[in-house]
């Protein structure tokens, strides 16, 4: 089965409607404040409405309340129709924190180390995200090593962290993680898709 692609920081329908067409899986959307790619719920919302029914959104929070959380997330609520299908905890959340979220829960793991990696096995989730450390949070923009990840279960792990054209293929043949998750190596500026390099990536990463 063909790597899942995640395309977060989505700032504009058009840059969404660009990333389903080009094959998108997930769609990532950003609700920390001081990321330039941060963006409201209301305007997340009139996005979201008019985005296909089974779209998979991810809402990505840092170290936020579980009342703000709960809030954004029935911001974007149409109906009898729930518009996020994950949400995506990038901070120093807890193991009590990551349980009994009604949506999937994706966990990043900032990789400073190897052991990095024991977050895995401390912290509940359906799914974990792999990016590099950096002193703040929110996507660094660079990679870290791969060799890290060698004899570790890829199946439900998302690997992220400077990911480009250039580099993914070699990144899905290496780890073969469950998906990719990609950011400022698809962008023109940030929160702004570039949509020659959104294209190209999707397709080098389905076709690795």
């Amino acid at each position: 089965m063909n790597v899942r692609v995640k395309v977060c920081g989505i700032t504009s329908l058009v840059d969404a409607e660009k990333a389903l067409e080009f094959g998108a899986d997930m769609l990532g959307f950003n609700f920390y404040p001081p990321s330039p790619r941060c963006i409201s719920p209301e305007a997340a919302r009139s996005i979201l409405e008019k985005l296909p029914r089974n779209c998979f959104n991810v809402a990505l929070f840092v170290n936020e309340e579980r009342e703000k959380v709960t809030a954004t997330l029935e911001c974007g609520a149409l109906g009898d129709r729930q518009m996020y299908s994950a949400v995506q905890f990038h901070g120093e959340e807890t193991a009590e924190y990551c349980r009994g979220w009604e949506l999937k829960v994706i966990k990043a793991v900032r990789m400073k180390s190897r052991e990095s990696l024991s977050v895995i096995t401390a912290i509940p989730a359906d799914y974990y995200l792999l990016d590099s450390w950096s002193a703040g949070y929110g996507g660094s923009g660079t990679g870290f090593p791969w060799q890290w990840l060698d004899g570790q279960d890829a199946g439900k792990l998302i690997l992220s962290g400077g990911l480009n054209v250039d580099n993914v293929v070699e990144a899905v043949r290496q780890v073969r993680p469950f998906a990719v998750d990609v950011c400022s190596g698809v962008e023109s500026s940030p929160g702004k898709k570039d949509h020659e390099k959104l294209k190209e990536f999707i397709l080098a990463a389905k076709g690795a």
